[in-house]
């Protein structure tokens, strides 16, 4: 008898041990998350009243979003699902940008941004994270977006952000390059940097995709 119970519980905890580990990672707050495969959530930073940093005529805010657009238009034509945090000149609280993602169950979150400096000759590339499962996204988005714009890249830092802490996907900040730098400004104006942006970006998503499926 005490063979035939042992048979059982054995076969029970196997059985048991199969079920838990089919379930879908948690991403930490109680929640069973279930993204949808190779989505991506794009956040264009600042937006309305909070125009982030600017250069003469250009305000970050619209940097970020027009980056955005062109990204968005690459993933779309590779059939990525896309999901923007805004799509116009409007104020986005880090809550309604985390919200909005984690409720369309994205597989990414991308933050747009581009940094700025008193110091015009300033200029590199860096990206940000706050969860241990962000770096490896925050990684490959730094080291492609310098390649590809020719900058020097400062790696991967740490960041208390509202949207990359309570975002339930693996999300980072990019700061592709600063806006105030004096270089940048004429790249905007008379080439086609932020389509340079968006290439390395879109490069970048790909990478991570066909690292971590």
């Amino acid at each position: 008898m005490r063979y035939l119970a042992l048979a059982v519980l054995i076969l029970f905890f196997f059985s048991s041990s199969t079920v838990f580990a089919a379930k879908p990672v948690s991403p930490g707050n109680g929640k069973v998350f279930e993204p949808i495969p190779g989505s991506v959530c794009i956040d264009p930073g600042h937006g309305g009243s909070d125009i982030g940093a600017t250069n003469n005529d250009l305000l970050e805010k619209e940097v970020n979003l027009e980056v955005a657009f062109l990204l968005k238009a690459r993933l779309e034509a590779e059939e990525h699902i896309v999901f923007m945090t805004r799509t116009s000149d409007v104020y986005r609280s880090n809550a309604d940008r985390y919200n909005h993602c984690d409720s369309e169950k994205a597989a990414i979150l991308i933050s747009i941004h581009h940094n700025g400096s008193t110091d015009s000759s300033v200029d590199y590339t860096t990206a940000l994270y706050m969860k241990k499962r962000d770096v490896p996204l925050a990684q490959i988005v730094a080291e492609t977006v310098s390649s590809q714009l020719e900058l020097s890249n400062h790696g991967v830092s740490s960041f208390a952000s509202g949207v990359l802490i309570k975002s339930d996907m693996p999300a980072t900040i990019s700061e592709g390059f600063f806006l105030t730098n004096s270089t940048e400004y004429n790249l905007i104006k008379n080439s086609n940097r932020l389509e340079q942006e968006a290439d390395a970006l879109f490069d970048a998503i790909t990478t991570y995709f066909a690292a971590y499926p």
